[in-house]
């Protein structure tokens, strides 16, 4: 239970209390925090609130997402890719996309998560601060793989802004549960390129799964990229044999395993008939 907030002045202000202040979380836009039987356990909430990390500009060859900015803010901007709103818009609540926040989202990295299979399927980029162990301040631009792969360890850091390239990339994400209030069973993301030879390179597939983790399929993407997988089917096979899942309320391990394959096929499908971008 929170018992005390705080509100950062600047960022390295935000990573100082962090550090000091034990049990200490950043307070985005609490919708977890707040949750009932949320899994967060802090007693201090480090509002990030006049950071100045609520906006989306075009920087040329890539567009900023600040961390702070709300889902509902993702789905109205003229500037955000479609396969984003679409995730953002998996979270059925008109307030709570309101409060929710890209960064906040991210940082879970959660089995519930609305956005990480997306972004992760499109190798976006992080800007991300933290400080040494000597308390030096520092800012570094991160591939998302890397915060996924080692999200432990970045447990201290705060998450700027995300960076998405304008690139020609596919990017799609499918959520499946029992309607848009309910805990989802899994949540997909695929990602991949395709040159003008046909050949299909950087591809990435994740999978939120219900009460395991979200999941990157190195073994699919790499047949896929290798040759091995080109047909939609081809896809549901190997996804349903790589994809972890358990048996619990929201359906059975099997289930699971089914509609994780079913989605990322889906998504393969709508790629190779040149899906929006």
């Amino acid at each position: 239970m929170i018992q005390e907030y705080l509100v950062a002045t600047d960022t390295e202000d935000a990573l100082k209390l962090k550090r000091n202040k034990n049990k200490s979380v950043f307070y985005a836009g609490g919708t977890e925090i707040n949750r009932l039987h949320s899994k967060v356990d802090a007693k201090v909430a480090i509002s990030l609130a006049k950071l100045g990390l609520d906006t989306i500009t075009d920087e040329g060859s890539y567009i900023r997402i600040g961390s702070m900015v709300t889902m509902q803010k993702l789905v109205e901007s003229a500037l955000v890719p479609q396969w984003l709103k679409d995730a953002a818009l998996f979270c059925g609540s008109f307030t709570r996309r309101n409060m929710a926040t890209i960064g906040g989202n991210l940082a879970l990295m959660s089995d519930q998560s609305y956005l990480a299979p997306a972004l992760l399927a499109s190798r976006c980029r992080l800007l991300t601060a933290n400080l040494t162990e000597g308390g030096a301040y520092n800012e570094d631009n991160i591939p998302i793989r890397e915060y996924h792969a080692y999200h432990q360890q970045f447990s201290g850091t705060l998450i700027l802004a995300i960076s998405l390239s304008k690139d020609s990339r596919y990017v799609g994400t499918k959520r499946f549960s029992n309607s848009a209030q309910n805990s989802a069973a899994v949540t997909v993301g695929f990602g991949a390129t395709q040159n003008s030879e046909q050949v299909i390179d950087h591809v990435r597939v994740f999978a939120a799964v219900h009460g395991s983790t979200v999941q990157r399929l190195n073994a699919v993407e790499n047949a896929i990229e290798n040759g091995e997988l080109t047909t939609p089917a081809d896809v549901q096979l190997a996804v349903h044999q790589a994809v972890a899942a358990l048996d619990d309320h929201v359906g059975s391990s099997a289930y699971k395993r089914y509609i994780a394959s079913e989605g990322v096929a889906q998504l393969f499908a709508a790629f190779l008939k040149g899906g929006a971008k």
